[in-house]
C-alpha cells in the first residue's frame, strides 16, 4: 500500500511545498505562527465562507467581488512572504504593506455604487481614488515580485515605462501619450486591469476548486489516487514510476497545482523509485512531468481552464471535454519513455506489500467518488463553474462524515483546508493581479496590434513559423512566470495573429497556448515543479528539467497537430476523432522511440532515430495519405527493429546458459 494520506505524510507535504515556493519568487515563505496564524486563519475561513456564499447563494459584480478578494487575500500574502530572500521573519513593514492593501481594496469596495454607474470620459476620480488605485498598483507589482519572481515581474516594469514614455518613442510602437488619471481609471475602476477577467475568475471559482483539491485530499481522496495507481502498474515492470504517472495525474486533475502535487504525491513516489533503480534526477523529472499535465486533464484542470472559459466564451464543460484526448496523449507519452526506460534498465515492479489491489482500494476509499462524481453531474447539467465548485466541495465534506475519524472533516479540518488553500493561492492571486496591470498596459498603448505585426513580420508571414515563434515565445514567458501568467501574455500578444492573420479557430489556438503555458511549469532554467521534485529528490534542478522536457515530447508536438487536424480535440464526425486520435497516438509513439534511442536494450542510430522523428513531424500535416504512409513505414521499421532487439537477447541468454 503506498500510503500517502497520513499526517506525517501530509506534515512533510506542506513543508515540501513551502520550500518550492521559496523556489519560485524573489524572497522567503515563512510558516504563521502565534497571532499571524490566528489572523491568517480568520481571513482564510472569511475568504472561503464569502467566495462560497456568493457562488451557492448570492451574486456580485465583478469589480466588487474582486476588491472583496483581496481585502482579504493581500495580508495573508504579506505576513507570510518576506521583504528579502535574508530575511527570515515578517517585519513590521509587512503588516503595514497587507493591512495598507486591504484597505486599499475595501475603498473600491465601498465604492461600489459610484464605480457601478461610472462613465469613462465624464466620472472624475476622487482623492480617494488616487490614493487607493496608486497603493494598489504599486501593493500589486510588490507581492508580485515576493511570490512570482522576476519573470513577471519585469514585464510589468517594461510596460508600465512603455505607458510612461512610450510617446517619446518613433516609428510604429511610438503612442500618443497616455495620462496618470487615464492609466488609473483603466487599471482600478474598468474591469480591463487589476480587476479584470483573471483576477474575477479567481476570486469566484479557480479559489473554489483548489479549496476542493485540499479538502478531497485531507478527506482521503489522495490516498484513492496512489493505491488505484498500485493497483493498475504496480505490477508491471518499472510498476514505481509507471504508477506515480498515472497517481500524480489523477492527483493533478483535481489540484490544478503542478507544484502542489509534486509536495503531495513526490514525497511518496519518488523515494520508491529511487530505490529501485532510477536515478534521483531521472525521479524527479518523472514526478515534475506527471504533475504539470494535471493542468491540462479534466475535470477540474487548473486555474487556466477557467480563465480560458472566460476568454472565449466556450463553456468550462466543453473546454474540459476538449482536453480530454489531448491529455491523455500527454500522459501516454510519458507512460511510454517510463516504459521503455524500465525495459532497457530492466526496472523491478512495485512490492506486492505495496499493492493494495483495485477492489480493496475502492473499498477503502469509495467515498471519494462521490464529490468526484457530484462534480461530473454538475458539469454535465451545465451549472456554473462557481456553483460546480461549491457543490463539490460541499459534497466533499458531506462524504467524509461517511468515513473513518481520521479523514472527517471536522472544525479543526475545515480550518487547515481554508488556510492550505488561501497559502497555495497566493502566487496565483498575485500572478493574476499583476496580469491585469500587463493587459490593461497593452490596451491603453494598442500593444497587441502592434505585437501582432512584429511576429508576422518576423515568420515572413507564414503560419508553421509563427507557430514555432509563439511556442518559443510561451516557452520564455514561462521562465520563472507561473502558467495563469503565461496564458494571460499568450492570450494577449500571441492569439490576435494566429486568429486574427492566419484565420484559425479560436479553440485549438487557445488549446495551443495552454499546453505550452503549462510547459513553462519543467521548462529549464525556471522551472517551479521541477525545483519543486529536486528538493525532494535531492537532485539538480537543471538536469531535472531538461530530461522533463523529454518526456513531454507529448506535450510540445501535439499542440502543432491538433492544430491542424481537430478531430483529437471532439470537433468535426466521429471518423475524423477517431482518425486524428489514432494517428496523434502513433506520431507520440514514433517521437518516444525517436527520443529514447532503445528499442528494448539495443541502441539505434542516430540515422534511424531522425527518420523517426522526421516521420513523426510528417503525421502532423493533414492529409490522411500521408499520415497513414508515415504511420506505415514508422510502425514498420519499429517492428523489424523489435525483432531484431528480441533475436540479440535470445542469442546472448543462449550463449549465458
Amino acid at each position: 500500500m503506498l500510503h500517502g494520506d497520513t499526517p506525517t505524510a501530509r506534515m512533510r507535504a506542506r513543508s515540501t511545498f513551502m520550500h518550492a515556493m521559496e523556489l519560485t519568487g524573489e524572497t522567503q515563505r515563512v510558516k504563521p505562527s502565534g497571532f499571524s496564524s490566528v489572523l491568517i486563519a480568520v481571513f482564510s475561513v472569511v475568504a472561503t465562507l464569502v467566495i462560497a456564499w456568493y457562488a451557492l447563494f448570492a451574486f456580485a459584480n465583478q469589480h466588487y467581488q474582486s476588491s472583496v478578494f483581496l481585502a482579504l487575500i493581500l495580508p495573508i500574502c504579506f505576513i507570510t512572504t518576506t521583504l528579502h530572500p535574508r530575511i527570515d521573519i515578517v517585519t513590521p513593514v509587512d503588516w503595514f504593506l497587507g493591512l495598507a492593501g486591504s484597505a486599499a481594496a475595501i475603498w473600491f469596495a465601498m465604492s461600489d455604487a459610484r464605480i457601478s454607474n461610472w462613465m469613462a470620459g465624464f466620472s472624475e476620480l476622487e482623492t480617494g481614488d488616487y490614493i487607493a488605485g496608486t497603493a494598489l498598483v504599486l501593493l500589486t507589482i510588490e507581492i508580485c515580485r515576493r511570490t512570482v519572481g522576476a519573470g513577471l515581474t519585469v514585464v510589468v516594469y517594461l510596460l508600465l515605462a512603455y505607458v510612461a514614455f512610450g510617446h517619446l518613442m518613433s516609428g510604429s510602437f511610438r503612442h500618443p501619450g497616455i495620462t496618470y488619471a487615464y492609466f488609473l481609471e483603466n487599471q482600478v475602476i474598468t474591469t480591463d486591469g487589476i480587476f479584470g477577467s483573471p483576477l474575477y475568475v479567481t476570486a469566484s471559482y479557480a479559489f473554489l476548486f483548489v479549496l476542493f483539491g485540499n479538502f478531497f485530499v485531507l478527506s482521503g481522496g489522495g490516498q484513492l489516487f496512489f493505491d488505484l495507481g498500485a493497483a493498475l502498474t504496480g505490477r508491471m515492470i518499472g510498476g514505481p514510476a509507471k504508477a506515480c504517472v498515472l497517481s500524480s495525474g489523477l492527483y493533478g486533475s483535481i489540484s490544478g497545482s503542478p507544484v502542489a502535487d509534486v509536495a503531495t504525491t513526490g514525497p511518496i513516489s519518488i523515494p520508491i523509485m529511487k530505490r529501485l533503480g532510477l536515478s534521483p534526477e531521472r525521479a524527479a523529472a518523472i514526478e515534475a512531468t506527471s504533475s504539470t499535465g494535471g493542468s491540462m486533464l479534466p475535470p477540474v484542470m487548473g486555474a487556466v481552464a477557467f480563465i480560458m472559459a472566460d476568454f472565449t466564451g466556450i463553456s468550462y464543460a466543453m473546454i474540459c471535454l476538449y482536453a480530454t484526448l489531448p491529455a491523455l496523449g500527454y500522459y501516454f507519452g510519458i507512460y511510454l519513455l517510463v516504459h521503455f526506460e524500465s525495459t532497457r534498465l530492466n526496472l523491478p515492479r512495485l512490492e506486492e506489500s505495496q499493492i493494495v489491489g483495485l477492489k480493496v482500494a475502492l473499498k477503502n476509499n469509495w467515498q471519494s467518488l462521490v464529490p468526484l462524481a457530484v462534480m461530473i453531474w454538475l458539469l454535465v447539467k451545465g451549472y456554473s463553474p462557481a456553483y460546480v465548485a461549491a457543490g463539490s466541495t460541499l459534497a466533499v465534506i458531506v462524504g467524509s462524515w461517511l468515513s473513518g475519524a481520521d479523514k472527517r472533516v471536522g472544525p479543526r479540518r475545515f480550518v487547515e483546508g481554508c488556510v492550505d488553500t488561501c497559502m497555495s493561492s497566493v502566487p496565483l492571486a498575485a500572478a493574476v493581479a499583476a496580469a491585469g496591470i500587463v493587459i490593461g498596459c497593452i490596451e491603453l498603448t494598442g500593444l497587441s496590434g502592434k505585437f501582432t505585426l512584429l511576429l508576422f513580420q518576423l515568420s515572413g508571414g507564414m503560419m508553421i513559423p509563427s507557430l514555432i515563434l509563439a511556442g518559443i515565445i510561451l516557452i520564455l514567458l514561462g521562465l520563472g512566470m507561473p502558467t495563469t501568467g503565461v496564458y494571460i501574455m499568450g492570450v494577449a500578444l500571441l492569439a490576435p495573429v494566429l486568429i486574427g492573420k492566419f484565420g484559425l479557430p479560436t479553440m485549438p489556438v487557445h488549446m495551443f497556448l495552454l499546453f505550452y503555458a503549462c510547459l513553462s511549469a519543467i521548462s529549464p532554467p525556471v522551472a517551479v515543479a521541477s525545483f519543486a521534485a529536486a528538493s525532494i529528490a535531492g537532485a539538480n534542478p537543471s538536469a531535472i528539467g531538461w530530461y522533463a522536457m523529454k518526456l513531454a515530447v507529448a506535450g510540445i508536438l501535439l499542440p502543432f497537430f491538433f492544430i491542424f487536424n481537430m478531430g483529437i480535440l471532439y470537433v468535426g464526425p466521429w471518423s475524423s476523432v477517431g482518425w486524428d486520435t489514432l494517428m496523434g497516438g502513433i506520431l507520440i509513439f514514433l517521437a518516444a522511440v525517436s527520443l529514447h534511442g532503445f528499442v528494448r536494450r539495443m541502441p539505434i542510430s542516430v540515422a534511424t532515430r531522425t527518420l523517426f522523428m522526421a516521420l513523426a513531424l510528417g503525421m502532423i500535416y493533414p492529409d490522411a495519405l500521408a499520415q497513414a504512409a508515415c504511420a506505415v513505414v514508422g510502425l514498420g521499421c519499429f517492428a523489424l527493429l523489435y525483432r531484431s532487439a528480441r533475436s540479440g537477447e535470445t542469442s546472448q541468454q543462449l550463449a549465458a546458459a
